[in-house]
């Protein structure tokens, strides 16, 4: 029996609503229709991502203001975790897999952040797991470089579906960097300028970072998974992101 397709997507969106509605539909699709996919994508909004206990903060308002007076999107995470600034300054890793089992939890963060690891190491960058005192988004499965945080992993798991996906800073905006910092403050979350890092910092020589990224990154993924496609967005995943990116917005 061959190995099923899985097949990648680098669509992204302007809306930042409607781009994080893309992964909630390819999470629907994995759940309703039992196929994995891949999305690989670079924003293309400034967006603040709040996570489902950022939303249910008494202090939210004065955060999304924050956010909005910077000139970046709020919108409401698909997966867990807490705020996180992103822009086309990032690089977003997702991964839906369909009929999950609960003790794949953490084969799911292993096989991604495995990837991420992989790919850094062959542009150059060794990197390690674990969280550090005052990181963006503190989590166990967050991607240390030489100098801070490189990357956060989430995912969220469905009844016959599951999205596990990374947030990857390739170059920070200074301005988003500054609305993560306030926005920890507020919410009472630990921050270090020291525990954040960014790859632009560590491969200042390297030209057009996010496509080698990219490149390392799929090349990793096949190493990991049956086979992997490039392919445009179906029109029907489109269709389901808009209907769903209501749900995303603040």
């Amino acid at each position: 029996m061959l190995p099923a397709l899985i097949e990648l997507y680098d669509h992204a969106e302007t809306d930042a609503a409607l781009d994080v509605a893309v992964s909630h539909a390819l999470l629907n699709r994995s759940a309703r229709d039992g196929l994995g996919s891949l999305r690989l994508w670079r924003p293309q909004s400034p967006a603040l991502s709040l996570g489902r206990l950022d939303a249910r903060d008494p202090r939210l308002p004065e955060v999304l203001a924050l956010a909005r007076a910077a000139g970046a999107t709020p919108v409401r995470r698909l997966a867990g975790g807490h705020a996180a600034t992103l822009d086309s300054g990032s690089l977003c890793l997702g991964w839906a897999q369909p009929h999950p089992r609960l003790e794949e939890s953490s084969a799911r963060y292993e096989l991604i952040a495995g990837a991420i690891v992989e790919a850094l190491g062959a542009l150059g960058v060794e990197s390690t797991l674990g969280e550090s005192a005052g990181e963006w988004c503190p989590g166990a499965w967050s991607v240390q470089g030489p100098s801070g945080k490189l990357a956060g992993l989430a995912q969220r798991v469905v009844s016959g579906g599951a999205w596990c996906e990374a947030l990857i800073v390739i170059d920070a905006a200074p301005e988003l960097r500054d609305l993560a910092r306030q926005v920890h403050e507020v919410l009472d979350l630990g921050w270090s300028d020291s525990a954040q890092g960014e790859l632009a910092e560590l491969l200042p020589d390297m030209p057009d970072l996010h496509a080698a990224l990219a490149a390392a990154l799929t090349a990793a993924l096949e190493r990991r998974l049956p086979i992997v496609e490039r392919r445009p967005l179906p029109a029907d995943v489109h269709d389901d992101a808009v209907a769903l990116a209501g749900e995303h917005r603040f």
